[in-house]
């Protein structure tokens, strides 16, 4: 019986972040780190045991960070790994950083890493970032990051429960997304996981840049996507209203913000029914305050569309009056 099936595993990543002691901010032609193909190492498989491979991808899409419009947001990565039942098999390392540019991977995602694990059923993913080799680029000034550790999320509505950020060594952190999957036999599933720029991401007072990383991780023959506009009473665009997904037990399934036409889409998300949440006012998990713009509303909530999610597809929920 043939065993091996193949997992790939999307990261939608926003991890922006140079050492916070490194000093004042640098500056180049464009702030980019080089990206390169690094060697693999993967964890070793006993034979007669069940095993399938497992890809990385790195992708991302520009985020709202304060005043800023980042033209590169450079990861580095040290290892990717799968964790089940608090074991955990490296499925990549690199002697090197890996550098990826996610904001270049938007349409072409940028692989990271394959490796082998034994089938069966994982609670958690695992990345460790070497913060040296990672940074955001914005009008050709790269800014360091102060990397939160142990923090817990002050979003609105809870979004970033589910992921942890330790430190591992001076240099470099662990982020942690909770987000049971299979792998291998039946079902043999990819999983999507979601790095949420818009929690993970404030900038401070001074114009210094925080990361409290928040990630959402679905299987991805499960997964669709919510799409729809904020308008006025008067039919013109709200600006940079919070749009919350939650799902019949109330958790959060996702966030996103609505674009400079009012419009939105909400990916990974998995097939179910939803009730769509507008807030003009929202705090995400990193501590930045949002407000809207050229809503009609009075209100900081407005009460949307309760919609059901199928998988594969791109539910569109028409136009929400704020």
């Amino acid at each position: 019986m043939e065993y091996s099936k193949q997992l790939r595993i999307t990261i939608i990543a926003l991890l922006f972040a140079l050492s916070a002691c490194s000093g004042s901010q640098g500056t180049g032609s464009n702030g980019l780190m080089p990206v390169a193909p690094r060697s693999i190492t993967t964890k070793d498989t006993l034979g007669g045991i069940p095993t399938s491979s497992i890809g990385i991808l790195l992708t991302d899409a520009p985020p709202r960070i304060g005043n800023l419009s980042p033209s590169a947001i450079n990861i580095g990565i040290d290892s990717v790994a799968v964790i089940s039942d608090g074991v955990k098999t490296t499925l990549a390392s690199y002697p090197t950083p890996y550098v990826v540019n996610v904001l270049a991977a938007q349409t072409d995602p940028s692989s990271i890493g394959i490796g082998s694990v034994f089938n069966g059923f994982y609670q958690q993913l695992q990345f460790v970032i070497d913060v040296k080799s990672s940074g955001v680029v914005a009008n050709n000034v790269t800014y360091p990051l102060d990397f939160l550790t142990n923090a817990e999320t002050q979003s609105t509505v809870g979004a970033g429960k589910t992921t942890q950020t330790t430190s591992v060594s001076p240099g470099t952190v662990a982020m942690t997304i909770t987000a049971p999957f299979m792998v291998g036999d039946n079902p043999a599933e990819d999983v999507i996981a979601d790095f949420n720029a818009l929690e993970s991401i404030a900038q401070q007072s001074d114009g210094s840049l925080v990361a409290r990383p928040t990630l959402f991780a679905v299987p991805t023959v499960e997964a669709g996507k919510i799409a729809g506009t904020v308008l006025s009473s008067s039919g013109t665009p709200v600006y940079g209203a919070t749009v919350v997904a939650f799902d019949s037990n109330g958790n959060v399934a996702n966030t996103v913000d609505t674009d400079t036409d009012g419009t939105f889409t909400m990916h990974t998300i998995i097939g179910g029914t939803y009730h769509v949440v507008i807030f003009n006012n929202y705090t995400t998990a990193s501590g930045q305050q949002l407000s809207a713009s050229g809503q009609s509303s009075t209100g900081s909530i407005l009460n949307g569309p309760t919609v059901n999610v199928t998988a594969g597809a791109t539910t569109q929920v028409g136009t929400i009056q704020d």
